[in-house]
């Protein structure tokens, strides 16, 4: 997957802008700070995610004293051009591909696959279970449609199942008929969230070695409320147990809408034991894994966005960071200062200076 073309309008400090990036090329972009480089970046994230990496409030994005903003991206995918645009104006968002309006997200979400490491990261380790579980169901959003519908369905079942538990008068059979339909689409969700927590960390403890010099075993355990041997009993049993209980406190007191990732490192969380630099390798190894399984599954690379993250990296890592890029992916990087060219060899590279929103290939 590449961007070929990124239009911009009032949006961050961009007034109208546009630029075209080469396939399978890394794009270095340096500059001083709040100039513009993290703009980007988050641009293409926002037309991957329809959400921002650094902040939930969305009228934040547009530029100062305009009332609308939009993004355009002109992506190569499977071979085949396609044309994305989001117009924000009044806290929503309006989606469009070949200018044909699109009315669900799920149908938007992914089209534009990327990935993102940015400073940020570190804090996944230590945030709440519905951070990881965001980071989880996000990704599989992009990957199966069938992931994406049975969530939404299964989100929507939760919410009818709460306001019904929250009435006096409990009509206790369509109580039953909703936990019964909540426990299909759970079956499908656990099944694929543990398998690709599996895979996920399969493919990073390969990588994990490149960028730590100890001889440490990282995994990741997937963390639902029943086991997962014969699933659709076990679903059943708990919620019996449960009914209650959430009879009492008129909400859903289990479900997956609780579940955890939990990251280890030598079999202990990471958050407890690891060190800045044990936590960093971790995520670059896990962001490199997550690319290979979505290589794997849908045969083209996403494209890797890298947000300031030589400032936290030796040089050792940085040089192992860009040895290890695969040479079809499409790369965009931001450095407030200039990149040294011998790390690149005979890849495919162009170099940008960012000063005020603005620009220039050097």
């Amino acid at each position: 997957m590449n961007l070929k073309r990124l239009e911009l309008v009032h949006f961050r400090n961009y007034h109208k802008s546009s630029y075209r990036f080469e396939p399978a090329c890394i794009h270095c972009f340096y500059g001083n700070n709040a100039q513009g480089k993290t703009n980007l970046i988050e641009a293409i994230y926002f037309l991957s995610h329809l959400r921002s990496f650094r902040t939930s409030h969305i009228d934040s994005l547009t530029m100062h004293q305009k009332e609308w903003m939009s993004l355009s991206a002109l992506i190569e995918s499977h071979g085949y051009d396609e044309q994305l645009k989001i117009v924000v104006s009044q806290k929503k968002k309006h989606l469009f591909v070949y200018q044909d309006p699109v009315r669900r997200y799920s149908d938007f979400i992914g089209k534009l696959n990327a990935i993102l490491f940015c400073p940020d990261d570190m804090l996944l380790f230590q945030q709440s279970p519905r951070s990881r579980r965001r980071f989880i169901d996000m990704e599989l959003m992009k990957l199966s449609h069938t992931y994406t519908a049975t969530l939404s369905h299964f989100q929507s079942l939760l919410k009818q199942r709460n306001r019904l538990l929250k009435q006096d008068d409990l009509d206790d059979l369509l109580l039953h008929t909703l936990t019964e339909q909540m426990i299909q689409d759970e079956m499908v969700i656990i099944s694929q969230r543990a398998k690709f927590v599996k895979e996920w960390m399969d493919q990073s403890r390969l990588l994990y070695p490149f960028f730590s010099e100890q001889k440490e075993k990282i995994d990741a355990t997937y963390q639902t409320f029943v086991e997962w041997d014969h699933l659709q009993e076990n679903l059943k049993m708990a919620y019996e147990k449960s009914f209650e209980k959430d009879k009492q406190y008129r909400q859903t007191t289990y479900g997956i809408h609780k579940d955890d990732i939990v990251f280890l490192l030598n079999g202990r969380p990471i958050h407890e034991v690891g060190s800045q630099g044990q936590k960093r390798s971790f995520l670059l190894a896990m962001k490199l894994g997550l690319a290979q399984i979505i290589y794997e599954k849908t045969k083209q690379y996403p494209i890797l966005l890298l947000d300031d993250v030589f400032s936290e990296l030796d040089p050792r890592r940085q040089k192992q960071l860009i040895q290890h890029l695969p040479r079809s992916m499409q790369v965009f990087i931001t450095s407030t200062e200039p990149i040294d060219k011998q790390w690149f060899q005979d890849r495919s590279v162009r170099f940008y200076h960012i000063e005020d929103g603005s620009l220039r290939e050097v």
